[in-house]
């Protein structure tokens, strides 16, 4: 998979990294949602479900930032996979 790197090694590392987390959160954010509608309100599982969902967003939130971040403070994108940044010493 392609990722952006950065001119600046742990900037790229971060974008990457955030972007590949996102990938994986939105699959559980997914999941979550349709979890929660096959449950129903009276469902004793719902109220796990829902804190699921609540942590995902929270991470969600967070993996954006970095990903801002990376991409704000790392200088021109270019395409890499985020293994080869964290093979690069």
């Amino acid at each position: 998979m392609e990722r952006f790197s950065k001119i600046d090694p742990a900037c790229a590392l971060a974008a990457a990294t955030a972007h590949d987390f996102n990938n994986e959160l939105t699959v559980i954010l997914s999941s979550a949602s349709t979890l929660i509608g096959e449950l129903g309100p009276g469902h004793p599982a719902r109220r796990r479900a829902l804190e699921l969902q609540d942590a995902a967003q929270r991470c969600a939130r967070k993996t954006s930032g970095l990903l801002r971040y990376g991409l704000k403070r790392g200088g021109p994108a270019t395409r890499t996979s985020l293994e080869r940044l964290i093979e690069e010493d």
